[in-house]
């Protein structure tokens, strides 16, 4: 780089020389080649007069080529011009007057030198000899200092094309290996996109296995049974088994297992977890589950830590190299793990623990729905109980009131000697038997009252108060306010009901001697209002039998208001207020 530049910058026309100073070698600086020049022709002219004093002949201009040659060379046609003139004055000046051309022989013996004529004409050949021959020195040196010029020129460009050539080609191979690097990268995450992709599919397919499964199978152990072999197929486990938390022992029981094949595994008498099943509390693994709710993973069960004690030397007796152990969660709590033993294999990868993971979590879904149907089962149970105790109580107790009273009423007719009146109670009773007697079996069919397939809600309400209290001293009013709006039929056997419940009350425990029932229907709801002025009873002493219990239990099933008020003495009053809305009514 150094070297080029350098060229480049001597090459360069327009640099001035004392830009140039410091940078070019010294036979470069102009005081050096004219010096050159001058202490080669000096040079030159010593020799020639040393050699003239010895008398030690050779040619005239020998020293004084070498001279030219030498400024030509080194100095350039400048310096080399000025050594061709030096040498013409030095020639002239003090070689050619004292060159001796002949030696004359003296009559004493001696010898007399003979020197050339000192006439420039006289040497004109010489001189002309002389400049062709300096002239053809000139041209040969500055063709040289040319070709040089030229040659680092071309030096100069060549390295330069060279530098940007192996650039360019560096540029190129950090571009392909950029583009190598980056088809690995796109090729491996091909590679693991296809595995993703495997996984995926198995994963669907399996899960619509399972979905499939959960819809057709009749019992739940059949479901689990077919997760864990679907799950032991996948991952060609040894033994798959789902194991549950019974938090009322505190123990960890083996709720299914399936063994080589998929097929269902009895359970072995000699795993500790059996043997005893608050081992559970000691064992590090299931402890590492509980705390992190996140898959473990046993590589290797020679040399995990983990891995110890009885159950342990269990696993090895098995053959058991890895295994896997994913957590069954319920709103975030762990209830339970399947565990996947293998006696070879290779590491688990993502996509298979993820797998793992949502078989595990639809075997637990099978138990939830498993165990929300039996508490449904249960519920519905409790609540058909529940009804039919509310139903019964509403029908025979409440008609068979409704009998007593007009038995008693015909007991007094006849005492007073009344046969016709005491007939008529007698009638009475009958009919309230028998209609009782329908009700209850209506009731146990979950029928709707006969009183109200034949009228309306106010209309039955105000027939059964009036057939219950015929004859007797109770004195009943009624009152609707507004007008009656469709109501719903559960509201509407809630409210009939409700209505008896008050009036056997009345008739049977309060002594009333009167009786209001009053409906209002508006826009934002029913309200329906049942009074007496009977013996009363105190809130604080907690009567709350069937009868009042069953009237809470209709009321909020419709979303309602109930408001009791009693005192001692001064009577009854029941409130029902229904809201009417697109909820309530739907």
């Amino acid at each position: 780089m150094k070297s080029r530049a350098l060229a480049g910058v001597a090459t360069d026309p327009g640099t001035t020389g004392a830009q140039l100073v410091g940078w070019r070698p010294l036979s470069e600086h102009s005081f050096f080649r004219y010096g050159l020049a001058v202490l080669s022709v000096a040079a030159a002219l010593g020799i020639k007069l040393t050699l003239q004093k010895f008398n030690v002949g050779y040619p005239l201009s020998s020293s004084f080529l070498a001279a030219i040659a030498i400024s030509f060379w080194y100095g350039g046609t400048g310096p080399g011009l000025v050594s061709v003139v030096l040498s013409f004055v030095a020639f002239g000046y003090f070689v050619l007057p004292y060159e001796v051309a002949y030696r004359m022989v003296l009559p004493d013996g001696s010898t007399k030198p003979v020197y050339l004529s000192a006439s420039w004409r006289s040497h004109l050949p010489y001189f002309i000899y002389f400049a062709v021959v300096a002239l053809l020195m000139s041209w040969f040196s500055s063709s040289r200092r040319r070709a040089e010029r030229l040659l680092s020129q071309a030096r100069s460009e060549l390295e330069l094309k060279v530098e940007e050539r192996t650039t360019q080609l560096q540029r190129v191979n950090e571009e392909l290996r950029a583009e190598i690097t980056e088809r690995k990268r796109a090729e491996d995450a091909l590679r693991a996109s296809e595995q993703v992709a495997r996984g995926q599919v198995e994963a669907l397919a399996a899960l619509a296995q399972s979905l499939d499964v959960l819809a057709t199978a009749p019992a739940p152990e059949k479901f689990i049974g077919q997760m864990l072999s679907t799950i032991g197929r996948l991952l060609n486990a040894n033994s798959v088994s789902l194991w549950l938390f019974d938090n009322p022992t505190d123990s960890l029981i083996l709720r299914s297992s399936t063994s080589d094949g998929g097929k269902l595994a009895a359970p072995d008498p000699e795993h500790p977890f059996i043997k005893d099943p608050l081992f559970w509390k000691e064992n590090a693994v299931v402890q590492e589950l509980l705390f992190t709710a996140a898959p473990v993973v046993c590589d290797d069960v020679e040399t995990d830590p983990r891995v110890n004690g009885d159950w342990g030397e269990h696993l090895k007796r098995n053959g058991t190299k890895r295994f896997l152990a994913v957590p069954l969660l319920v709103g975030g709590q762990v209830r339970g793990f399947v565990g996947i033993r293998h006696v070879d294999r290779a590491s688990y990868r993502p996509e298979e623990i993820e797998l793992t993971q949502a078989l595990a979590h639809q075997a637990m879904l099978a138990i939830q729905l498993n165990l929300f149907a039996e508490q449904s089962q249960q519920a519905a149970v409790l609540e058909e109980r529940n009804r039919m105790a509310r139903d019964m109580h509403d029908t025979l107790a409440q008609g068979f009131t409704g009998v007593i009273i007009q038995l008693e009423a015909a007991e007094d007719a006849t005492s007073c000697g009344q046969q016709t009146e005491a007939d008529k109670h007698l009638h009475r009773a009958a009919a309230l038997a028998r209609q009782s007697l329908s009700e209850a079996r209506r009731s146990v069919h979950a029928l709707r009252p006969d009183a109200l397939e034949r009228d309306n809600f106010w209309d039955a309400l105000k027939g059964i108060i009036k057939d219950t209290t015929a004859g007797t001293a109770l004195h009943t009013t009624f009152e609707l306010r507004g007008k009656l709006p469709e109501l719903p039929r559960i509201w509407q056997e809630n409210l009939l009901h409700i209505g008896q419940e008050a009036l056997t009350n009345a008739l049977k425990y309060a002594h009333a001697q009167n009786f209001r029932t009053r409906l209002t229907c508006n826009g934002k709801g029913v309200r329906l209002e049942l009074r007496d002025d009977g013996a009363g009873f105190d809130l604080k002493d907690g009567h709350d039998g069937l009868g009042l219990t069953g009237m809470r239990e209709r009321v909020e099933q419709m979303s309602g208001d109930l408001e009791i008020t009693s005192e001692r003495g001064k009577g009854t009053k029941i409130v029902v207020a229904l809201p009417l809305n697109q909820e309530s009514m739907s």
